[in-house]
């Protein structure tokens, strides 16, 4: 059987991740009370933290289980399409791919760093530190995705099932990711701005603002030798039959 060429196209990491209940107005307004706000909503989809979250938006622990397990499956699912992988019906695939996101979430970090009004309006300044796993695997995984497609080229994989061909390419992969996951760090930070919507009965910010925010959880940029810098969202190898 002859496989398809796997790909890297890193800018398939575009999250969607929207999930920013609501406060309620009634118990007052203020900066602490939107930083307060801003801070659940960041503490509960990536540290698995829900007690603030869950009395500022009135939601159970179920719910804000749920939050931060949605959140999960959402990095896993946008990891599988980045790096080509396929999930084989039967394996543990996915659930490992979640666990990455658990290790990797784990590491995110961020700060309330400004409340500011202006004309009425409030806006949270966020101080975000992108975690770099994707940064410190991407040469390894470019190797490693260039020589799957060379052994695919020369015909290795011709005698394989087609779920066999995937679990290999994927457990690569996810050995890669886990590998990195003790030398994880955090680049330099990167100031997000949300605004508060408020009706005066609920606030809140809007999917775009909590996007950016998410957006800039991972680091998707390396620095080249000549202090260049290049972006991962190049697509390392084309798809061929």
């Amino acid at each position: 059987m002859k496989f398809n060429r796997k790909k890297f196209a890193a800018s398939l990491l575009a999250l969607l991740i929207i999930v920013s209940l609501t406060g309620c107005s009634l118990f007052g307004n203020s900066k602490k009370t939107y930083a307060n706000y801003v801070q659940s909503l960041l503490d509960v989809n990536y540290k698995a933290e829900f007690t603030d979250y869950m009395n500022i938006t009135g939601t159970t622990q179920e719910e804000a289980q749920a939050v931060y397990d949605d959140g999960l499956n959402y990095l896993a699912e946008a990891l599988m399409v980045a790096y080509g992988v396929n999930d084989v019906e039967g394996s543990d695939i996915k659930s490992q791919f979640v666990e990455l996101a658990k290790n990797i979430y784990s590491h995110a970090s961020y700060e309330i760093t400004e409340v500011t009004k202006t004309d009425g309006v409030y806006q949270v300044a966020v101080t975000i530190y992108p975690i770099d796993i994707l940064l410190i695997t991407y040469d390894d995984v470019v190797a490693y995705i260039e020589d799957m497609n060379q052994r695919v080229t020369a015909g290795e994989y011709n005698d394989y099932e087609l779920d066999d061909y995937e679990t290999e390419y994927a457990q690569g992969i996810i050995d890669i990711l886990n590998e990195a996951i003790p030398n994880i760090g955090n680049g330099e930070g990167v100031t997000v701005t949300v605004t508060i919507l408020d009706n005066e009965e609920y606030y809140y910010i809007s999917d775009a603002d909590f996007l950016a925010l998410d957006k800039a959880i991972l680091a998707t940029t390396t620095v080249n030798e000549d202090g260049t810098t290049g972006s991962t969202e190049e697509t390392v190898s084309e798809d061929t039959n």
